[in-house]
């Protein structure tokens, strides 16, 4: 501590002069009784399991002894200097060391004080003015020796580790925070401000149930988890909880039962792990397994569908053949038996295209790579379908950047992807629309966003989109989203889409760009 620093502490006190003089008038009653006090100070140390744990040995107590009496005559000199004050701070951490908790070290002065108070009385028995001065110059002392013992507290090595403790609860990538009785939060460390959007200052003293979604209140989550708690002390449990912008954040929750030092329940600590990482990869095992078994059971039903198709086919082939010869031995004979057979046809027809959708799904195979541009691969696949587009209605705008990097992917798998949205954009603009077709580079490699004007989707739809057999065209099978799915992930490449009812659908595909894609996870 430098001299500034402890004579500000000194004015700070009030110890003035006046003081001084006082504790130099009581050094023959101290040289009196210095070592009544001591012996008696002991001993109500040693009534206490805290304090009598440290002083079971006697010689040690015999040199503490002699150097709480040699602190005791030092206060008597009125010399508050710096040997002083680094001496009161050795003192401290010596206690800190030892394991000695501030209250007890802070209320050893207090009996000091107790058993000072009266004795000055007595030796000033004549001056009732003198005696009370010496009592408030002695209390003064004391007081600035227990704030440099808290001061040598909190430079120790306890103290640091509680800092340590708090960085570590600060700097965990985990989410922890801790609950009062009420259940409000109370603490909030920078994990819990990056995943859930509030800054500390802004959710502190507001109530946990802030943070849990509507129906998940509405189930009694948090009266379950304060029945566990009640039982065990604890309870885990994987749940779903709410960010500031109103998103879900699915979560592992661990939540503990906090105590204090006298066991007293005082709240509760919370532990969240965002496992929304996991929950992908874990729908992304779940979709590969199930596309694994749709892919087995559509080549087996497409296989079993295909060749009585044929037959049909061909048999409906030469009874057209028949209806027209009928027609020529009877005019108008044959119109109605024309009009069945084409109904006959359409549909037969119609299985077939489903039966080619489920064996395309079915035999996907790996990718063959290739360096390609993705630009080209579009701009040729596009330019084939002029004609479609102009029966159709719909106008074709095509924002290609000129930078973008080569990719390492099967081009014909890829075109195959990128035509299956396009024919879903077409069919959502029936009465004609615009098609935006645009490249860009990302910080993944590049990107290709497939948008379109037509009727968009609900948020419902949109989230059942990628699963097989959802459509939401009559006729659909549900599996073209899917395959196109199955397609990017297998380039190491991710598809999102943004659709609203009215406002249109869009679909962006990141790919990793050649010199990454060779390392790129697959699916």
């Amino acid at each position: 501590m430098s001299s500034t620093e402890r004579e500000q502490r000194l004015e700070f006190l009030g110890l003035t002069p006046r003081d001084v003089q006082s504790l130099k008038a009581l050094r023959p009653l101290f040289e009196k009784h210095i070592i009544a006090i001591e012996d008696a100070f002991y001993q109500e140390l040693l009534a206490f399991p805290e304090t009598a744990r440290l002083l079971r040995d006697h010689s040690t107590v015999e040199r503490l002894k002699k150097l709480q009496r040699d602190y005791l005559m030092r206060i008597t000199d009125g010399r508050f200097d710096d040997a002083y004050f680094e001496d009161r701070l050795r003192i401290g951490k010596t206690h800190e060391r030892v394991g000695l908790s501030p209250c007890w070290y802070l209320l050893g002065y207090n009996i000091y004080f107790k058993l000072f108070v009266p004795l000055i009385r007595g030796f000033f028995a004549n001056d009732p003015d003198c005696a009370y001065e010496s009592i408030v110059a002695l209390e003064k002392v004391f007081m600035l020796d227990a704030s440099l013992a808290m001061d040598a507290y909190i430079a120790s090595d306890r103290y640091r580790h509680l800092q340590q403790l708090e960085s570590i609860v600060n700097d965990s990538a985990d989410v922890i925070f801790a609950l009062d009785a009420e259940n409000r939060i109370r603490s909030w460390n920078r994990a819990a401000e990056r995943v859930f959007g509030w800054r500390a200052e802004e959710i502190l003293g507001k109530p946990l149930a802030m943070l849990v979604p509507p129906e998940v209140l509405k189930m009694g989550e948090l009266q379950r988890i304060e029945n566990d708690i009640a039982r065990d002390g604890h309870c885990h449990l994987e749940t779903v909880r709410l960010a500031r912008d109103g998103g879900r954040v699915p979560v592992e929750v661990s939540v503990s039962l906090l105590r204090d030092p006298q066991e007293h329940s005082i709240g509760r600590s919370a532990i969240l792990r965002d496992i929304t990482e996991r929950k992908r990869l874990e729908e992304d095992n779940l979709r590969a397994e199930r596309l694994a078994v749709i892919g087995a059971m559509s080549a087996r039903l497409a296989h079993e569908i295909r060749n009585p198709l044929s037959s049909i086919t061909l048999n409906i082939d030469l009874v057209g053949d028949e209806i027209e010869m009928l027609a020529k031995e009877r005019a108008g004979a044959a119109d109605e038996a024309r009009s069945l057979l084409r109904s006959i046809d359409s549909e037969v027809r119609r299985i077939q295209r489903v039966t080619e959708d489920y064996l395309q799904f079915a035999r996907m195979p790996k990718p063959r790579r290739a360096r390609i541009s993705l630009n080209e691969a579009i701009s040729q696949g596009i330019s084939f379908m002029d004609s479609l587009f102009a029966a159709t209605g719909v106008r074709v705008e095509t924002d290609l950047n000129d930078s973008l990097p080569a990719i390492d992917g099967d081009e014909g798998q890829l075109w195959q992807a990128v035509l299956n949205l396009v024919r879903n954009a077409i069919e959502a603009m029936p009465n004609g629309g615009t098609l935006t077709l645009r490249t860009a580079r990302v910080r993944s490699g590049v990107s290709l966003t497939i948008a379109d004007t037509g009727k968009g989707m609900t948020e419902e739809e949109r989230q059942q989109i990628f699963k097989p057999f959802f459509s939401t065209k009559p006729s659909g099978t549900g599996l073209g989203l899917p395959l196109v799915q199955q397609v990017v992930a297998e380039h190491g490449g991710t598809i999102r889409c943004e659709s609203a009812p009215g406002h249109g659908t869009t679909f962006i595909i990141e790919l990793p760009c050649a010199e990454e894609s060779i390392h790129a996870p697959k699916s």
